[in-house]
Parts: structure tokens; C-alpha cells; sequence
């Protein structure tokens, strides 16, 4: 039974991160009291790790979304990775990934000028071998809500 309630609470806040206990326990044909409790032990077990807004970057001032590809140089994956990640200025999304290349970034610029010099930078990166970069043309989905399955 707690695992379709918790499948059903995670659904429900992909769509309104928002609603408050008294919603979400309405919607779901509950009490408030066991919606707060499987709220919680969801955010301790990590399936919810916070709350954060949508955002459109192209309003926001970010128009330019490019795809870089990354290929390592032999074990060199994790400090590449960590390095990345501390990267908030421009990188939304960073991934380990299977195939020819290595690790996949997202990053979001404000000019084509920021976007040139984080690609001059990946390159002139002695752990990295090679880069393959995609400029976004047109932003078709972009949603962080996934089917739930708890």
C-alpha cells in the first residue's frame, strides 16, 4: 500500500511541488497526517531530495542550451566528474554515460562568448581527451518529472 501512496505523492508533486499537506491529502483521498509521514520518509530515504522551481533559462537571460560530449583520458572519469559538478555558473546537468564518450553536460549561457570560453576550457583540460558540442536550436521538452515508480 505505501508504495503506491508514495508513487502517487511523487507524481503528484512533479506536477505542483507546491501543494500543501492539506492538498496533496485531499487529491490522494487521505488523511494529512499519513501524507506528512510518507513525505518524510521519502525525503529520508532520498527519493525527494528538495524542492526547486522550473525555470525557462532563455527568460531568465540563459538563451543558448548546448550538449557536450566528453571523452576521458584513461581512469580519469570521477575527477573530471567532481570538477564539473562544481561548475554552477553554467552546467545544469552532468552524466556518466556508456558508449564512445564518457560524461555528457548540459550547460545553459547567457552569449555565444561564455559558451566559447567553457568549451575552450573543457578542452584545454589535461584529463580530457576530446569533446563533441551540440547547440540547442529549439527546446522542444524540458521537464524534470519522470513516471514514479517507487
Amino acid at each position: 500500500m505505501h508504495k503506491d501512496l508514495d508513487r502517487r505523492i511523487v507524481e503528484y508533486l512533479q506536477r505542483d511541488g507546491r501543494a500543501s499537506l492539506r492538498e496533496l491529502a485531499r487529491q490522494l483521498r487521505v488523511s494529512t497526517t499519513t501524507v506528512g509521514h510518507r513525505l518524510r520518509e521519502l525525503e529520508l530515504q532520498g527519493v525527494i531530495r528538495g524542492y526547486k522551481a522550473l525555470v525557462d533559462y532563455a527568460k531568465l537571460g540563459y538563451p543558448i542550451t548546448t550538449v557536450t560530449l566528453i571523452k576521458a583520458r584513461g581512469n580519469q572519469i570521477p575527477n573530471i566528474v567532481a570538477e564539473l559538478t562544481k561548475n554552477d555558473e553554467h552546467l545544469t546537468h552532468v552524466y556518466e554515460i556508456t558508449g564512445e564518450f564518457d560524461i555528457l553536460v548540459i550547460g545553459k549561457f547567457r552569449d555565444q562568448e561564455s559558451m566559447n570560453r567553457e568549451i575552450k576550457r573543457l578542452l584545454s583540460h589535461p584529463a580530457i581527451e576530446r569533446t563533441n558540442t551540440s547547440i540547442v536550436l529549439a527546446v522542444a521538452k524540458e521537464e524534470a518529472a519522470v513516471g514514479a515508480r517507487c
